[in-house]
């Protein structure tokens, strides 16, 4: 009798239907408010649209995942405040935040041991084997393809406007390591200026660029900075090429710049911009993966898309493999000997200690397009010129 009733209720589970399991959370601190919102909002979108697709090809191992999403207000001390409950949940990794100076805060926290931080500021520089990495191209990198660029154009006497905040002062640093390295005789740095993120004019500055008569600008902003930089330019009538970091290819900020745009206007760019070049193979394939996923909605995807895009494929490829109860330094491991993964910006290799997995090879020139109201590739891979892409 016993024997029966046991075997009733085995059969009586077996026809109830399953429970679905617990969907795994990822947690990541974006700037979802404040000046860095443009790159913020942009990356949750990603993380959204990566979330319904992972979910759709059976999770990790079959459970569902989903990102909790937090705000850090575009300040680092409320990034740390998130980071910090964060921490307390004991979870291998999170996900941003956004701003180079909030990253920065975060990774102090992160250096003994862990969890996983991935920045998606490419403007830090992570040590080799820390817990911290870098979504994108570093700022050493992108300094490099836009000299190269700037040569293959002839502009010989070059202007850079900085603003005073970490990420324009790392941003100006690395270009000007760059342009001290030897590398580039035929061009000269005729003037520097410096304004704080704040500031609703540069009049001064612009001034100052107007009497040294440079060739075209650097501007090494980002946010509502760059805004401030561009209208100060068309207010005094200098319409010069200006070239500026893949942290302004945003949509959302660039449409607000029609008005002042000038005529000539100039980003180094992630790599997935670059798919009309690209030639087939598996770097193509995850680029056009990327413009379906975000057409389909109806968007046109830019750089905030991206930065978090191949970073967070990378992360949920880890957990894969590494599984979802694995501590901080079994997925960071993995990571770090990961190489030959296809993204839109190149084949990632995490073995050189760069803590990003891609270079210069994953870098582009672009150009505004102000009919189309959007970009197209100007340069070949590194900067050179687009005839050797072809």
């Amino acid at each position: 009798m016993r024997f029966t009733v046991l075997a009733l209720l085995a059969f009586l589970l077996a026809l109830a239907p399953a429970r679905a399991a617990d969907p795994y959370e990822i947690y990541a601190i974006l700037a979802l408010t404040g000046p860095f919102s443009f790159l913020g909002n942009a990356e949750a979108a990603s993380l959204r649209m990566i979330e319904t697709n992972v979910n759709k090809q059976g999770g990790i191992h079959g459970q569902p995942i989903r990102f909790v999403i937090t705000d850090d207000q575009s300040n680092p001390s409320v990034a740390v405040q998130l980071a910090n409950g964060i921490i307390a949940k004991k979870v291998p990794v999170m996900l941003g935040p956004t701003y180079v100076a909030s990253c920065i805060a975060v990774s102090a926290l992160v250096r003994a041991n862990g969890p996983v931080q991935y920045c998606f500021a490419p403007s830090i520089h992570p040590p080799a084997g820390s817990y911290t990495l870098s979504a994108g191209i570093s700022t050493v990198d992108q300094s490099t393809a836009i000299l190269t660029f700037a040569v293959t154009k002839g502009w010989k006497r070059l202007a850079v406007v900085t603003t005073t905040d970490a990420t324009g002062q790392d941003g100006e640093g690395r270009f000007m390591e760059a342009y001290n390295s030897g590398k580039y005789p035929s061009i000269t740095i005729v003037d520097r200026e410096y304004f704080a993120p704040g500031d609703v004019s540069i009049a001064a500055q612009v001034a100052k660029i107007e009497a040294v008569k440079a060739d075209a600008i650097f501007l090494t902003t980002v946010g509502s900075a760059t805004g401030t930089a561009l209208r100060s330019f068309k207010d005094a009538g200098l319409d010069l090429p200006v070239i500026t970091n893949f942290g302004n290819l945003l949509h959302a900020q660039l449409d607000q710049y029609t008005g002042f745009m000038p005529s000539q206007m100039y980003f180094a760019a992630p790599r997935f911009v670059a798919r009309d070049i690209s030639g087939s193979g598996p770097v193509r394939d995850a680029q056009l993966e990327f413009y379906r996923a975000f057409n389909a909605q109806g968007i046109d995807p830019d750089v905030g898309n991206n930065l978090a895009w191949d970073a967070t494929l990378v992360v949920i490829d880890a957990l894969r493999h590494v599984g979802t109860n694995a501590t901080p330094k079994q997925l960071l491991d993995y990571i770090e000997q990961l190489h030959g993964f296809a993204g839109t910006d190149g084949i990632f290799d995490y073995r050189d200690g760069s803590q990003r997995g891609v270079g210069l090879t994953g870098l582009v020139i672009a150009r505004w397009n102000p009919a189309k109201k959007t970009w197209g590739t100007a340069s070949a891979v590194g900067g050179k010129p687009l005839v050797q892409a072809r």
